[in-house]
């Protein structure tokens, strides 16, 4: 955790929840008139019964508040507000929505002449928005958006912005998977990966009392366990009326919170003061802080950081939409199977009838499903069997485009141009001979290639297995070509040593580490058993080629590779390569074994974040398959 507390510029989650806990409190309040605030956004004043007249102050992409009659008000109303007024005036408040950990503030309110009701909705994310809707149609917004997915304009379906997990009711088996997939630090994790933000963040790790620059992956399952404790803690706190605790350093307003806050303890000079509801104080707090105008450099950050919540909405909707069709089109292809006797009934009624290509409805456990009359309910079934996994193979691509992106999204602005181009100004000047194929050096010096495909595995033994070299293969079908070259004059011959890295290497890059196991064998004989020439009458394909004679086998050699940066002749690269190897060379950055393949892209992009390289540089050095990631 930082040594001094993160400000807040505009309202966390548990910020939102207070006000929407106030709100509901004044059910049935009508709505009076509507007013432009001078420092921007509005003012909807509701009268109250048993109360009189308060103010809701809807202030886009910063806060909400429920203080008073008597803010201070624009002198003339904006063409918004003509339409806040014209909308909302004498309508009742009726319902205010569950914000489930989201910075979304939604309003029903109902009014005779309104059929459907009206909504409101305040975006208090980003730069923030502010809507109304009649019914399921917008019809007033204070700002025009389009997404590839979702429309914000007048005459526009109503709908609001994409969810993410609910901190609120998060259970500890899900806080704990995101901790154990996060590859940051702990109070950077609660802040992107869990939704808090940065000062809600803070405070649960001061309340854990734990270092918040520590691996969030560090003791996953006790963490997430007081990690539980500490967000029922809070809400706990927060009551059905929230006081408002307001935080100051010689006048200087630095922080306001729903609940008694314990990041600011300890800090020198921060006093602690209350009012009677959070509302007053967030007033009082927000109406302060002036945002800064931004440099330029600030202001493409920002641009870049709307971008990215841009694509956020249109990828995670993507991502549900893509998992729904998925999920339709297995269980059709189940139902179809379990009551096969009654699809095979209903083509056969269909052929009797003379359907020839339209489509035969069935309801199967619920289920509308469709057969193909020229088609066995079997074979119908085998397409959308076909079809679920061209879908899932997309839902996979969507995903890891998802992860990526949050991996932007949680980063400080403008950090992804930084190391961009850190990437740029370490790329190698010199290209060394062995770098069109994958290599490493072994921990002895020896130079390993092997072919990356068929076409390469035919190019590096025909060009490059020459005499005192030595040709390696795993033992597994279809496994690349791999040679150790032999020592230029001088240098220590290779020994066992070089062998077993050669062959735990070979092993890595084969379908061994598609399955999952845990080692398996290669074995190493001399360029003169090796050739293109096979029995009478067998074929040797593109990239193969036939072994004679005696195989030395290497037995038991572990699937796991070292990542990391090794020097060859005063240049340094990034290799991929067992352990001993990378750490006699240079130094190890991570530790890799097979993974879950679903899980994939979002260990390559917390990977690459991590380490700060490309994502393009780990595809080129990684083995096929899923990752498991542990430190060096």
């Amino acid at each position: 955790m930082p040594s001094t507390p993160t400000p807040k510029d505009r309202f966390t989650a548990l910020d939102t929840l207070a006000v929407v806990r106030e709100l509901r409190a004044r059910s049935r309040a009508r709505v009076d008139k509507a007013f432009d605030l001078p420092l921007g956004g509005w003012s909807v004043v509701l009268r109250v019964p048993g109360e009189g007249r308060l103010e809701l102050l809807l202030v886009p992409g910063r806060y909400a508040a429920l203080v008073p009659f008597g803010t201070e008000r624009a002198e003339e109303l904006s063409p918004f507000a003509r339409d806040l007024r014209r909308l909302l005036t004498g309508a009742v408040l009726e319902r205010v929505t569950e914000p489930s950990g989201e910075r979304v503030l939604e309003l029903g309110f109902a009014r005779s002449d309104a059929q459907g009701g009206l909504r409101v909705l305040l975006e208090l994310f980003g730069t923030g928005n502010l809507t109304v809707a009649a019914g399921e149609k917008i019809v007033a917004v204070a700002h025009v958006r389009r997404w590839a997915h979702r429309t914000v304009r007048v005459g526009a379906e109503y709908a609001r912005p994409p969810s993410r997990a609910d901190p609120w009711s998060m259970s500890r088996g899900g806080i704990e998977e995101v901790l154990r997939r996060s590859r940051t630090d702990l109070t950077s994790t609660l802040a992107a990966r869990l939704g808090l933000g940065g000062p809600l963040a803070e405070e649960v790790v001061r309340r854990l009392g734990v270092d918040g620059t520590t691996p969030a992956a560090a003791d996953a399952g006790p963490r997430a366990v007081a990690l539980q404790d500490a967000i029922a803690a809070l809400l706990s706190e927060l009551g059905e009326r929230p006081t408002g605790f307001l935080y100051a350093r010689e006048g200087v307003l630095l922080d306001v919170t729903p609940y008694p806050s314990r990041r600011w303890s300890g800090v020198e000079g921060v006093g602690q003061e209350t009012r009677p509801t959070f509302s007053e104080a967030a007033h009082e707090y927000f109406r302060t802080v002036v945002p800064a105008a931004p440099d330029p450099a600030a202001s493409q950050a920002l641009a870049e950081r709307r971008e990215v919540e841009r694509m956020l909405d249109q990828q995670r909707t993507a991502v549900v939409a893509l998992e729904r069709e998925v999920d339709q089109l297995r269980s059709d292809a189940e139902s179809i199977l379990v009551h096969y006797s009654e699809a095979e009934a209903a083509v056969a009624a269909a052929r009797r009838a003379g359907a020839k290509e339209e489509p035969v409805e069935l309801e199967l456990d619920g289920r509308r499903v469709r057969l193909h009359p020229r088609r066995t309910p079997r074979e119908s079934a085998q397409e959308l069997f076909e079809e679920s996994k061209r879908r899932a193979t997309k839902l996979a691509g969507a995903r890891g485009a998802l992860a990526e992106t949050e991996a932007r999204g949680s980063a400080p602005l403008g950090v992804s141009a930084r190391v961009d181009r850190r990437v740029r100004s370490e790329a190698p000047r010199k290209v060394f001979w062995f770098e069109k194929f994958r290599w490493f050096v072994s921990s002895e010096g020896a130079v390993v290639i092997a072919g990356r495909d068929a076409s390469s595995n035919d190019l590096v033994v025909r060009r490059n297995l020459k005499d005192d070299d030595i040709y390696l293969h795993a033992d597994l079908h279809g496994a690349a070509s791999v040679i150790v070259k032999r020592p230029p004059p001088g240098a220590p011959e290779v020994t066992e040593a070089t062998l077993r890295e050669a062959g735990q290497w070979a092993v890595a890059f084969s379908k061994a580490w598609r399955a999952g196991l845990a080692s398996a064998s290669a074995f190493w004989v001399n360029p003169d058993q090796v050739s293109k020439s096979a029995t009478s009458g067998e074929f040797v394909p593109k990239g193969a080629w036939v072994v004679h004679g005696t195989k030395h086998v290497l037995k038991d050699l572990p699937l796991a590779i070292a990542l990391g940066t090794v020097r060859y002749e005063s240049e340094e690269r990034w290799t991929a390569a067992p352990e001993s190897a990378v750490r006699s060379r240079g130094t190890v950055r991570a530790l890799l074994a097979p993974g879950a393949e679903r899980e994939r892209a979002a260990v390559e992009v917390e990977l690459a974040r991590e380490l700060g390289v490309s994502r393009s540089l780990l595809q080129s050095l990684l083995p096929a398959g899923g990752l498991s990631v542990r430190r060096a």
